[in-house]
Order: C-alpha cells, then sequence, then structure tokens
C-alpha cells in the first residue's frame, strides 16, 4: 500500500490517504516515529501498528489530562479509560503514568481516606465502601482507615452533630431520623449515641435520654 498524501491537516494532526482512498488521520508524533512519508509504502501490518500507536497516545494524553483534574487510583483510571480505548490500551496508557509517578495507590488511599472522613463526614463504614469501590485493594483501605482512630472521628462527628443537627435533636423522633441519617453517611450507631448525648449535655438539654436507648435505625 502506498501513501499517496501525506500533510498536515489540523493542528499537531496529519491526514495519510493510503492507495488514494482511504483517509488516515495521526498525530504528527506518530508521523516521526514511523518515518512516514507521501510515496512511501505501509504494509497492512504496519497500518495497524499505526493506528495502535496513535490510540496508545490518545489514551496517555487522556490519562494525564484526567489525573490533573483529581488523584485516582489505578483501577479507577484504568476502568474510566477502557470505556473509550478498551482494556488493554487501558492498561498500557495506566503502567505508562505509574511509570511517571502519577499514580500510586499506596500514597492515594490515606489521602482519600482523609477526604472522606474530614471533608465528606463519612463514617468508616461509608469511607471503606467507597474506597472500594472505586478499586482500591482491601488491605490498602483497612490500613488507611486504621490511621484514623475512633476518638478522632468522634471529635469530627461532635462537631458535625453540633454544627448540622443541633437543632434536630431535642426530642426523641428528631433524634431517631438523625440516628438514622447519621447511620446511613456510615457511622457506627454507638459512635452517633455517645456523639449524641455529648452534644445534649454541652446544651444541659438531657430530658428524655433514657429513651434514646430504644432508637433503632435501618442500613
Amino acid at each position: 500500500m502506498e501513501i499517496t498524501e501525506l500533510h498536515e491537516y489540523k493542528g499537531e494532526t496529519w491526514e495519510a490517504v493510503i492507495d488514494g482512498e482511504r483517509r488516515l488521520y495521526v498525530n504528527a508524533e506518530i508521523v516521526e516515529k514511523f518515518s512516514l512519508k507521501k510515496g512511501g509504502s505501509v504494509s497492512p501490518e504496519k497500518l495497524e501498528q499505526i493506528t495502535a500507536a496513535d490510540v496508545l497516545r490518545k489514551a496517555k494524553k487522556r490519562a494525564l489530562y484526567l489525573l490533573g483534574e483529581r488523584l485516582m487510583c489505578r483501577a479507577e483510571l484504568q476502568k474510566k479509560l477502557a470505556k473509550t480505548y478498551g482494556e488493554r490500551v487501558a492498561e498500557k496508557a495506566v503502567e505508562y503514568v505509574c511509570g511517571l509517578g502519577y499514580v500510586n495507590d499506596e500514597e492515594y488511599a490515606p489521602k482519600l481516606a482523609e477526604y472522606l472522613l474530614h471533608k465528606k463526614h463519612f463514617g468508616k463504614r461509608r469511607a471503606r465502601f467507597e474506597m472500594l469501590h472505586k478499586g482500591l485493594s482491601e488491605e490498602l483501605v483497612e490500613d488507611a482507615l486504621e490511621q484514623f482512630p475512633e476518638e478522632e472521628l468522634f471529635e469530627e462527628l461532635f462537631e458535625l452533630i453540633r454544627r448540622k443537627y443541633s437543632d434536630k435533636i431535642a426530642d426523641f423522633d428528631s433524634r431517631r431520623k438523625t440516628t438514622a441519617a447519621l447511620a446511613r453517611r456510615g457511622y457506627d450507631f454507638s459512635l452517633i449515641k455517645r456523639c449524641i448525648e455529648t452534644v445534649l449535655e454541652e446544651n444541659e438539654d438531657n430530658d428524655d435520654l433514657d429513651e434514646f436507648d430504644d432508637v433503632v435505625y435501618e442500613d
């Protein structure tokens, strides 16, 4: 097969015409890499290599763009890339950015745990679910969450209740609804109970505390 035309098309994209019919659009980097030129010949195997190389280049570029928006773990990035470029190309693109040091699950897991616990105000149960859902290994998730002791989470939840729910725990029914809402955020019932009792004590509003033990919730 002969390259009958080869010229700049738009930006860094070049247009190659094969045998006067088939049009191929590739990046200037690929033109240089494969030494493409007008009048040159390409075999079907080489044409396949050219196409594959250009697709991989696009996947790498997309990976860097996604990581520029926010940090991701390896599995999450590969899943996003695979939707457009397929599993094999996505895996190679992820290997590339990992080699550059832009993806490191061991460093990412603690940062994600801190974000979920202290910025999103999730309990450990919800944080664990979110981290596993992103594709982090169970071992990394558990190691990351262990860095946040219960007393630290107590302070986090205590401040959250005092700031957002202080006026919603005055009576039994309100406490029940608040407990259910916080449980959905992944907090353990025992921790929720401790924090609410502490806030009530701080507000010198201990009426009906005995009824609190009867509160139940559904996940």
